[in-house]
């Protein structure tokens, strides 16, 4: 059994499932940057995991940005899987994703809020 890191992570404005992809970008290049080679990531989006797992398809520029970045992402481990969990069965990723979104600039937390300016899949950014 992996062990567990709490981040939470503020965005300019995004629409639910921006942030949902902005998070789970984030959070596979952290697996990485950690050495995680298999992974099972969560998300209580299903229209989001149903998009990353090829389920439904795409027709939105944008969505097809963050599934080729996920893609990319991903083809660097040697196993994964993503799965759907009701947001009622995840408090604590929903809290997460609450702090993100009401922390100020001024009062972010270092280690535990990581601020991205930019979204992924704009040009310039860094990650």
């Amino acid at each position: 059994m992996g062990s567990t890191i709490r981040q939470s992570i503020k965005t300019a404005r995004l629409t639910n499932n921006e942030a949902e992809y902005e998070a789970m970008i984030a959070g596979l290049e952290l697996d990485k940057c950690l050495g995680e080679e298999v992974i099972e990531a969560k998300c209580d989006s299903l229209l989001v995991v149903n998009q990353v797992n090829k389920n439904f398809e795409v027709r939105e520029d944008k969505v097809q940005r963050y599934l080729g970045k996920i893609q990319v992402t991903l083809h660097r481990f040697k196993e994964w899987t993503l799965v759907h969990i009701p947001r009622e069965q995840n408090r604590e990723d929903d809290s997460l994703a609450n702090l993100g979104s009401s922390v100020k600039e001024d009062d972010i937390l270092p280690g535990a809020i990581v601020q991205l300016p930019k979204s992924v899949i704009e040009e310039g950014h860094t990650r």
